[in-house]
């Protein structure tokens, strides 16, 4: 028997014990992600800044689709 085919088993047992710790630690950390001991998201401040945001945002939308279809319009005149 060569040497190379004595390491094959224990490269295939390495590879399975790899794939296998690696699956525990993600689902580890799945479980870990699902119950959340501190909610550091529910600052108000940073809730009143998200909305603040999102309003904003949806402002400059608003007056570029204005802008847009007065534009379109125009060309009509």
């Amino acid at each position: 028997m060569s040497n190379a085919s004595l390491h094959r088993p224990r490269r295939a047992a390495a590879r399975l014990y790899l794939a296998m710790t690696l699956t525990v630690l993600a689902a580890g950390a799945w479980l870990r992600g699902e119950h959340a001991i501190d909610d550091r998201g529910s600052d108000s401040s940073e809730k009143s800044l998200m909305i603040i945001l999102a309003i904003s945002i949806g402002g400059v939308v608003t007056v570029a689709a204005g802008a847009f279809i007065a534009n379109k319009t125009a060309l009509f005149k």
